[in-house]
């Protein structure tokens, strides 16, 4: 083969090399750019976030009760510690989100209780407490709260025209909830909740029913 034609074969072997790696990094750069930046959007921000809130009791004692919402804003991550002191803390899991937070001393033995209200998402708003005992400031303990069940919502029952949108108040040493009603002779009810000692835990007790 004459020097000329091996010169031409190795020219043209040359840019094809040269094309072949221009088309390739070019492929590259456009697979790259069809790739989106990471970003965390507004929705994960929200779940992960925690609101922390500090309440007083009467003996000093600062409570704190946190909320996160790691399966959106229908339910949420509570807890509930003295401040200070992680052995104290009491988790609570897949609940409505808080509503309010009370602090009374129901049965008046001078160490406040906390009660959390808390209302499922929807049009029914219906509220429920998670009741936390103080054991003289030293540990802390769940209240035993009764469940609103059917046959209390029936003609004659404590929930009777019960329909949600719950109201919560400490009224003295009572806990007040109130809800509106469907009734010819009544538009509302007022539910008295009071709290004893059990032989395992305080209790929360229904002392009295009346549809005003």
């Amino acid at each position: 083969m004459k020097k000329g034609h091996i010169l031409q074969t190795i020219l043209i072997y040359a840019i094809l090399v040269v094309m072949i790696a221009c088309g390739n990094n070019q492929g590259t750069q456009e697979n790259n750019a069809a790739i989106p930046p990471v970003k965390e959007t507004a929705e994960d921000s929200l779940a992960k976030a925690v609101i922390t809130k500090e309440y007083k009791t009467n003996t000093g004692k600062i409570v704190t009760v946190s909320e996160s919402h790691p399966q959106g804003q229908s339910l949420s991550n509570i807890s509930v510690a003295f401040s200070g002191d992680p052995a104290s803390e009491m988790k609570f899991t897949d609940k409505d989100p808080i509503n309010k937070v009370l602090v009374g001393d129901l049965d008046a033995n001078g160490f406040d209780e906390i009660y959390i209200i808390t209302t499922a998402a929807g049009s029914g708003s219906y509220g429920n407490i998670i009741g936390i005992s103080s054991n003289k400031d030293k540990s802390l303990s769940l209240i035993t709260v009764p469940s609103v069940e059917e046959k209390d919502m029936i003609k004659g029952g404590t929930f009777e025209g019960y329909e949600g949108h719950d109201e919560f108040e400490i009224v003295e040493n009572s806990l007040a909830r109130r809800f509106p009603i469907k009734s010819a002779k009544a538009t509302m009810r007022s539910i008295n909740y009071k709290l004893k000692a059990g032989e395992a835990s305080f209790i929360l007790y229904i002392k009295n029913s009346t549809a005003f």
